[in-house]
């Protein structure tokens, strides 16, 4: 009942004709019942169709209504719980073990294409049995990463690189133990779910590398315990991004040459699936929700977020994302989806901020 109150809702606020509703309604169930009902910020009892009609409704005139409607259809991206948990199971196999293997060749004198050969030398079994794995934030899905691997053994992956000395020793125990010897270095392997700029990261600060990847490896440099494990060059850094975008690649990759530039570091950054700078929304387009997106953006709600630095109508950064994630929205996409903290703009996909405000 509720699901045809919202049909209706969104019939009356678009001004559809039955042969109207007739023609949109598979679609919306479709893209309802496939997605977009699994967004998990939406408030109790609230479905994608109907936080769909009480969005569009907040503009006007109707062109702008069929604006907004068309971009939904034609434009919006949303990564659903199953393509994020496909994205982390494939991590290893498709992406990570590519380069073990290549490493693997080059050190055997086997050619790459030579996959069986590579894959049963004693280097890869080392690469592949003593390398470690570490979360980079709490949406790396470590879990479901460790329970699609089998060929990993538990003690070489962890939820966070943010661990105690004492675990730092435990591995490096185990290492002892695995590897038989001392001499040789394991790659270390930081996962992370998403990456939209890339500046939390790792990125480039004039001749200094800054984000929290360059503060980890600051503090490996620094730390004896982790220096007994790892040991830069011959530590190979391997960084894996689920989702991330070519514009957080890009600075991503500017903060590891400065990374390789003062410690000598072997990084590797690598992203299973590459969100196109096509895909982004700026203020020069000419598209009829470029419109819409500046003229519905809330100047007042920065005010409660001064980490976003500036007004947003683009997203953070300027993303101008018009992207959705099923647990949550990320702020460099388009202000007027998310709408976080404004008394102004309804939003599409609510959003809820990592941070904490200040005071």
């Amino acid at each position: 009942m509720r699901d045809a109150l919202a049909e209706r809702l969104l019939a009356n606020v678009m001004a559809w004709e039955p042969e109207d509703v007739a023609r949109e309604r598979p679609v919306l169930q479709a893209l309802a019942a496939l997605k977009y009902d699994e967004y998990q910020q939406f408030s109790p009892g609230m479905r994608f169709v109907e936080s769909l009609a009480l969005w569009i409704e907040q503009f006007e005139p109707m062109d702008e209504r069929t604006a907004a409607y068309e971009f939904v259809l034609s434009r919006l991206v949303f990564l659903s719980h199953a393509e994020m948990a496909h994205f982390t199971a494939i991590a290893y196999p498709d992406v990570i073990r590519q380069v073990f293997m290549e490493q693997a060749a080059k050190d055997s004198g086997f050619h790459p294409y030579r996959v069986s050969k590579v894959l049963g030398t004693e280097v890869f079994e080392r690469l592949e049995g003593s390398s470690l794995f570490f979360g980079l934030s709490d949406g790396a899905r470590v879990d479901h990463f460790r329970r699609s691997n089998k060929e990993l053994s538990h003690e070489q992956i962890f939820t966070s690189y943010e661990i105690s000395k004492e675990k730092v020793h435990e591995i490096r125990t185990w290492l002892d133990e695995k590897r038989g010897h001392k001499d040789a270095a394991p790659a270390l392997v930081l996962l992370d779910d998403f990456a939209a700029s890339g500046t939390s990261c790792l990125t480039a600060d004039g001749d200094r590398a800054r984000g929290k990847l360059a503060k980890f490896v600051d503090r490996v440099q620094q730390s004896d315990e982790w220096t007994s494990v790892v040991s830069f060059p011959k530590t190979r850094l391997v960084v894996v991004f689920y989702v991330a975008t070519a514009q957080a690649l890009a600075n991503i990759e500017t903060g590891a040459d400065v990374l390789r530039k003062t410690y000598g570091i072997e990084i590797t950054v690598l992203c299973v699936q590459r969100i196109a700078s096509e895909i982004s929304l700026n203020a020069s387009q000419t598209e009829p929700v470029i419109d819409l997106i500046k003229k519905y953006y809330d100047p007042l709600a920065k005010e409660k977020h001064p980490e976003w630095g500036g007004d947003v109508p683009f997203g953070y950064k300027d993303g101008g994302l018009p992207l959705v994630i099923h647990h949550n929205t990320p702020n460099n996409s388009i202000f007027v989806l998310w709408a976080e903290d404004s008394d102004a703009v309804q939003p599409l996909f609510p959003r809820v901020s990592r941070h904490r405000r200040e005071a």
